[in-house]
């Protein structure tokens, strides 16, 4: 489920807060928080006298506090003193000295309650009604916030839904046609078993009939697992894609060392073929710490991509991995001499079971898997670079 990222949030309203405490010439400014019946220190501002601290928190059912009324009527709440208010004399803020309050209640971005902005000092305090205006001021403020917050997470579940029947889709497709195999085969078989018996038990089995049934069997039992093979294979690679783990430490290296670890490891795909593998690097001498085995893995990817789709009638065909110590970051260029990838297929070609309008081979799941990697493993970014000739791609990961 996803979960918004508070936290550079807290950081702007404490700055916020500390603005409005200064302008209402009091020592205490909060955002309270309520979840599961728990009112807590959400947001607070910086202040000597500030009792408060971040992740303090109080239960909320007939706690007595200030904000609890705040939010039961959700209407603005003022008390000048409350050491001579019948009503708040027994507040439990009034053990910290915070004897005056003014505060509002917060709506989050779907409408329901998320708690309270407040202000509070230690000495009775009539608030003006600029402070007032600019309590509410902030307030909704931070509503837009919260409500542009909401909204992002209800994109990026609908984005993990859409995802998630691509996913499904694409499952079904692949799987659909070798088990379908599968069904017909097992048909097939009972049929011939069937047959058989019946001939068994009218004693007219002969020996031809027996070979033909022998046969069938053999036929079907190689279409099973001939069948069964490409849905584990399938499996397998679709495991790859949701289960993806690093399976190795960082290690540091030299970008010369590094060159040499991937020129061996991607040489060998190549061996019988045609194609011809450059590394470069530079500056020669600097170094990275790096997850050796899942770059490895990554630019097998790439590499095998370009073999099994850019080099059509290409009759020399070329891949450079070129390396760069950028400001700290590992720039990695991979370039191929290949027929490239379309302009309207660029933003495509990361999608789970994406094949391109020429319906290629394969399952469309390497570049997904690629990305998974990069970005969730390696911490990095890829991206398709524009090319005149062939594809680019760019990896920047942290060294």
């Amino acid at each position: 489920m996803y979960q918004p990222d508070y936290n550079e949030l807290v950081q702007s309203w404490n700055k916020t807060l500390e603005v409005l405490a200064m302008f209402a010439k009091v020592p205490v400014a909060l955002i309270m928080k309520v979840e599961d019946n728990v009112i807590s220190v959400f947001s607070k501002n910086d202040h000597l006298e500030n009792p408060y601290n971040i992740g303090d928190c109080e239960s909320l059912d007939g706690s007595g506090l200030y904000c609890e009324h705040v939010i039961k009527t959700q209407k603005l709440l003022s008390i000048s003193n409350a050491l001579i208010d019948e009503n708040w004399k027994d507040n439990p803020d009034i053990k910290l000295n915070m004897i005056s309050y003014l505060g509002l209640p917060i709506s989050a971005g779907d409408a329901t309650p998320f708690g309270t902005i407040c202000i509070l000092d230690n000495k009775p305090h009539s608030y003006s009604e600029p402070v007032i205006k600019l309590l509410e001021t902030i307030k909704h403020s931070f509503e837009a916030q919260l409500k542009l917050l909401h909204q992002q997470k209800q994109a990026f579940e609908q984005l993990q839904f859409e995802e998630l029947a691509t996913l499904i889709r694409g499952i079904a497709h692949e799987l659909n046609t070798p088990l379908g195999n599968c069904i017909t085969a097992v048909d097939v078989a009972n049929l011939s078993i069937t047959n058989t018996h019946q001939s068994l038990e009218n004693k007219s089995l002969g020996q031809k009939a027996l070979y033909k049934a022998l046969e069938t069997m053999a036929n079907t039992n190689e279409l099973l697992t001939r069948n069964l093979t490409t849905c584990a294979h399938k499996i397998r690679i679709l495991q790859d894609l949701l289960y993806t783990k690093a399976q190795s430490s960082k290690s540091p290296f030299s970008l010369k060392q590094l060159a040499d670890t991937l020129t061996n490891h991607l040489t060998q795909p190549l061996k019988d073929t045609n194609a011809k593998l450059e590394v470069s690097y530079s500056p020669s001498k600097s170094e990275c710490e790096i997850e050796i085995d899942l770059l490895k893995q990554v630019l097998f990817i790439l590499l095998q991509n370009s073999m099994e789709h850019a080099f059509l009638g290409v009759e020399k065909p070329r891949i450079k991995i070129d390396m760069q110590d950028y400001n700290g970051i590992l720039k990695i260029h991979y370039t191929d001499n290949g027929i490239g990838i379309e302009d309207d297929q660029i933003n495509a070609i990361f999608t789970p079971f994406y094949k391109g309008k020429n319906n290629h081979t394969g399952m469309g799941l390497g570049l997904s898997i690629a990305k998974k990697i990069v970005t969730q493993q390696l911490q990095g970014n890829i991206s398709v670079i524009d090319s005149n000739e062939g594809v680019h791609f760019l990896l920047s990961l942290p060294k």
